[in-house]
């Protein structure tokens, strides 16, 4: 048998990663489908428990292939370049007050970090398998009862074997934990500090703001679909594998060097020159807030190597 080769983890790789990895999540479906037809031998009180069994398998699945058929027909498509995955969670950290439904870029989507975002929870099926893996994406959407539902994803680059007990093969999967927030009530918890806050949501609130943000953003979008060159532009919604590319905004004019020396210094590296969040009136009459991230710029040649030791963030 011939093994498939795996996709690259690039922008333009994007929707056939969402396209195999949604062929999974219906294959999975299917197959532990069939566990509701089987006849049952037991009886008594054997059968009730195997019933209630079978009526929560059949809940899980039914939500799986919801979720599946969301992420393949409605989600959104990014790609967070690898600077800008080191700028979210920096940015994380300093993180002010922030509303879930003004922040999020669209009600459903998929995004991909360029490099991993730190480590996420695995629910160990076997004394063998890890505790953590790594945090390569997220998936979001709008629930029908108004949450919004966050899915932290990993590649499991380092653990493919931990799909073997589901018999599948995917670029990507879900991991823990499943975070249901209100879009509507801001986050205070992670800002407080509080015992309740996820680092994960500040990390994801931090990205999302950013990625809204010319000032320190740049979006491409990458958009393979065949068109006509006598062709009408199409709306940005019409291609569902539309990927837009995140990327870190060189600032137009930093700050000169007043030193005599500067000019004849070698820098190695990029680095970030501080930076800091302030809270920007938005929404109808001005009543909402939307955290703004004001006055950063990176040092350094083009193309080096961004330093992220020596981040410096006021906090306001």
């Amino acid at each position: 048998m011939v093994k498939r080769k795996s996709l690259p983890w690039a922008p333009n790789c994007v929707p056939d990663i969402r396209r195999q990895w949604c062929n999974a999540l219906d294959k999975l479906v299917e197959h532990q489908s069939t566990a509701l037809t089987e006849p049952s031998n037991t009886s008594g009180a054997g059968e009730l428990r195997l019933q209630r069994l079978q009526a929560k398998l059949a809940e899980s699945l039914s939500q799986m292939s919801a979720e599946s058929d969301v992420i393949r027909n409605s989600a959104e498509l990014f790609w967070v370049s690898r600077d800008m995955v080191d700028v979210a969670l920096d940015a994380a950290d300093s993180l002010p007050e922030w509303t879930p439904a003004i922040a999020a870029p669209s009600p459903t989507g998929l995004l991909c970090w360029a490099r991993p975002a730190g480590n996420v929870p695995w629910n160990a099926l076997s004394p063998t398998d890890p505790t953590e893996v790594t945090w390569d994406g997220l998936w979001w959407r709008s629930r029908p009862d108004g949450q919004l539902q966050l899915q932290p994803l990993s590649r499991l680059a380092k653990h493919p074997d931990l799909l073997s007990p589901y018999q599948v093969t995917s670029p990507l999967w879900a991991t823990n934990p499943t975070l249901l927030l209100d879009p509507l009530v801001p986050r205070t918890a992670e800002a407080a500090h509080a015992a309740d806050a996820s680092p994960l949501v500040s990390v994801v609130g931090a990205a999302w703001l950013l990625m809204g943000q010319p000032t320190v953003t740049a979006t491409r979008v990458f958009d393979d679909a065949p068109r006509a060159r006598t062709q009408a532009p199409e709306p940005a919604t019409s291609n569902p594998d539309r990927v837009s590319i995140i990327e870190l905004r060189r600032p137009m004019s930093p700050p000169r060097e007043h030193d005599g020396e500067s000019s004849e210094r070698q820098y190695r590296t990029r680095w970030w020159v501080g930076g800091h969040w302030r809270q920007q009136a938005c929404g109808p009459n001005h009543a909402d807030r939307r955290p703004k991230w004001i006055a950063p710029y990176v040092k350094g040649p083009e193309g080096a190597p961004l330093k992220t030791d020596r981040v410096h963030v006021w906090r306001r």
